[in-house]
């Protein structure tokens, strides 16, 4: 009987041991395609309430899925697309402003309304001798940075091209069956479908508020700001609209980190009230949007302590890239949601009531 036992063990052992294994080897092959996937299940729960009313009506569902793939390339590729060729056409119009001494000259004009202040004149003389090296320095700078990101941009277009067919791919699928793979998932785990039913819920409420955030803070505050510059006269104004939109994304750092700078470089270059109205506007306006939508946009949907959204979108951006932003909170929820099912499964162990 006890042989029997050892025997049993000893296979479930084998067992499991050979599905870890397989498991691993399967995310190894399947690695470089990590952030597609993952994209495609997020724009699976964006879009899943418009392919469920599609389908209500419809009753195909690869008529359906098809159809909401076109939607998610009209909405968001084609708009990606377009704005990605006016940023390179603003970035070499921007190299060529600075590259041509405009700019310097400008900057050269603060030197010239500093010689009077105290305790500043022998400062303003070490820069102005220094000035020809400073102004060459920043044009070499400028010139590699842009040639680097115009070699990455078209080493990078293939494959980028690739990897967005994949997503798109892979989201036709998720759309079409995701339920029944949801289902099959949920099968196979032991948790219950209890425990099973809150970590998708908080998935998919964590990258829903996420890009919430982004899509709709991010683009009202990239907006203003862009319309903000353009007035104000602030060279290459679609360029730092478009920082402005990414920077957006960081709580409790923001937008300021882009229209605060550009206030203060304006009123150093004797532009008074491009840089006041840039200064006030932007404390005003746009600090307030981010101030009064982002609790309602975030906080609500992802039950997470303004704290752990700072830091797992911080993290997430370092360690993932640009996908961080949605990846990092979302694996912070989860974390926050396996802990509430450990503290729920052994409240008796752990001595509570």
């Amino acid at each position: 009987m006890s042989a029997k036992v050892d025997f049993n063990k000893m296979r479930a052992f084998i067992f499991f041991g050979l599905i870890i294994f397989l498991g691993i080897v399967v995310l190894y092959i399947i690695r470089y395609f990590a952030y597609p996937i993952f994209w495609a299940a997020v724009v699976a729960v964006m879009f899943r309430p418009f392919y469920t009313w599609l389908e209500r009506y419809l009753r195909l569902p690869s008529i359906s899925s098809a159809t909401t793939l076109i939607v998610v390339i009209i909405t968001i590729f084609l708009p990606l697309g377009l704005l990605s060729i006016l940023v390179v056409s603003e970035s070499a119009n921007l190299y060529q402003k600075i590259s041509g001494g405009d700019f310097f000259g400008s900057v050269e004009h603060i030197t010239l309304q500093l010689e009077d202040v105290p305790f500043l004149g022998s400062a303003v003389d070490v820069i102005k001798a220094g000035w020809p090296k400073y102004a060459v320095s920043a044009a070499q700078t400028v010139s590699v940075f842009m040639f680097k990101q115009v070699t990455a941009i078209t080493q990078n277009s293939i494959r980028f091209i690739f990897m967005s067919f994949i997503m798109l791919y892979t989201l036709f699928f998720f759309l079409k069956d995701g339920p029944k793979m949801l289902q099959r998932i949920m099968h196979l785990s032991p948790l219950g479908d209890k425990y099973e039913g809150l970590l998708y819920e908080r998935f998919t409420s964590t990258a829903r508020a996420t890009l919430k955030s982004t899509l709709i803070l991010g683009s009202i505050q990239g907006a203003l700001g862009g319309i903000l510059f353009w007035i104000t006269g602030v060279e290459g104004a679609l360029i730092w609209a478009i920082v402005m939109t990414f920077v957006a994304m960081i709580p409790a750092l923001g937008s300021f980190l882009v229209w605060l700078p550009i206030g203060l470089i304006m009123l150093a270059l004797g532009n008074f009230w491009q840089g006041l109205t840039i200064l006030i506007v932007g404390a005003v306006l746009i600090s307030n949007i981010d101030n009064l939508l982002r609790p309602m946009l975030v906080g609500r949907d992802t039950q997470m302590h303004p704290l752990f959204v700072l830091f797992s979108t911080l993290g997430g951006i370092f360690l993932f890239g640009i996908s961080g932003f949605v990846l990092g909170p979302v694996i912070m929820s989860l974390f926050l949601s396996v802990i509430s099912i450990y503290d729920n499964y052994y409240r008796s162990e752990l001595g509570r009531n």
